[in-house]
């Protein structure tokens, strides 16, 4: 059974099941379409606070929707200039900050890592086998991500305070404070297996900061936000206005209430932590779509986004991609990234036959996916009628 045929059966007998809060009346259109009542019906049984999506087809933004509240405690509706922090879909845009040293010929994808960092990286298992930055974009470089140390050193309402080649270097050499030779480092060789690895693509941003010698997030404003017109899209918190970004909020089931959880930052920030409205993540998705170019303005030449639509190491995964990874979303082949962290969930896919896609950014977490994938197929649909 189609799952999209599923979910508007969860919806029955809602007001009779969640508590008063999570019923309470959330902004949206006047007169609400099919659309705009299926995604605010699914934001209460998801649990969703807040959400903005974006369709995009023949090369524009078709569509965007805004629901719910940025923030609650201060009745701050979510609107079009919402900024979101979109988890691991910040990931593409790492990626394709990094591509574009590949492209000025200052770092390759298949040379040492060690040519380029200020500091050497092996796993101590296998010294003499070299971990290159293709390696770091496919998840298969067989750096681990050590989830106590990292969830331990999140910073609330602020950015990591050490500089990201410092931190990564403190990670991932023997006797650095947060290294540890098993929780650094998987077993197996680089190239040899897939493990998402999310100090791995921070990793690669570093190699792009330390050829460019320009700090990641510069090389970001200047080669991917302003070029695109993305103004106010950041991964540091600071200098942005927090009162435009949606607060991340968590469900307490026993309580029925929302808590607001903070903004936050970590060591490995360039595979999570970018803050962006809808409308201007679309316009990075159009890019993407658009073989590097949009409205005339070329990010990446259409050789570099090729490069990123193949699968790099088909015995270890065979639906990735560099960062981008394929997909099938109501029987059909898609590409894209998707990403959540504590409050926060976004996902971003287009179609392969048409170039259609669509975007969702949320500022809770759906807990089955059911949602998402439910809203992305309802998405692609309208797509259809546009």
């Amino acid at each position: 059974m189609q799952l999209h045929s599923l979910i508007p059966a969860l919806f029955i007998g809602l007001a009779l099941s969640c508590p008063a809060q999570d019923i309470d009346t959330s902004p949206g259109p006047k007169n609400p379409s099919d659309l705009d009542r299926f995604i605010l019906d699914g934001m209460k049984e998801a649990k969703v606070p807040g959400l903005a999506a974006a369709v995009v087809k023949n090369g524009k933004v078709a569509w965007t929707g805004a629901y719910g509240w940025a923030n609650r405690e201060q009745k701050i509706p979510v609107t079009d200039d919402t900024l979101f922090q979109v988890a691991s879909v910040s990931k593409p845009v790492t990626a394709c900050a990094v591509m574009q040293l590949v492209e000025q010929g200052k770092l390759s994808l298949d040379a040492d890592v060690n040519e380029a960092l200020p500091f050497p990286v092996r796993n101590p298992k296998h010294p003499k086998i070299p971990i290159t930055l293709k390696h770091l974009l496919t998840h298969t470089s067989g750096i681990r991500d050590n989830w106590n140390l990292l969830e331990d050193t999140w910073v609330k309402n602020g950015d990591f305070p050490k500089p990201l080649g410092e931190s990564l270097a403190a990670y991932l050499q023997p006797k650095g404070e947060y290294y540890s030779a098993k929780k650094s480092y998987y077993s197996w060789a680089p190239g040899e297996k897939s493990q998402y690895s999310n100090v791995g693509v921070a990793l690669a941003a570093y190699l792009a900061e330390a050829k460019a010698k320009v700090p990641f997030e510069t090389l970001c404003q200047k080669g991917i936000f302003e070029p695109l017109a993305m103004q106010g899209s950041s991964f540091r918190l600071q200098g942005m206005d927090q009162a435009k970004v949606a607060m991340p909020y968590g469900f307490r089931k026993k309580s029925g209430a929302f808590k607001p959880l903070g903004h936050h930052g970590y060591l490995d920030f360039p595979s999570g932590t970018l803050r962006v409205t809808a409308p201007q993540l679309a316009r990075f998705l159009l890019s993407f779509i658009g073989d590097g170019q949009l409205d005339g303005v070329r990010i990446l030449k259409a050789e570099t986004i090729r490069e990123m639509r193949k699968v790099a190491f088909p015995k270890a995964d065979s639906k990735q991609g560099l960062v981008w990874y394929f997909d099938k979303l109501g029987g059909e082949k898609v590409m894209g990234h998707d990403g959540s962290d504590p409050g926060v969930a976004a996902i971003m896919q287009y179609r392969l036959k048409d170039d259609a896609g669509y975007l969702i950014l949320m500022n809770g977490e759906p807990k089955s996916g059911r949602f998402e994938q439910a809203l992305g197929q309802q998405l692609l649909k309208f797509a259809d009628t546009e």
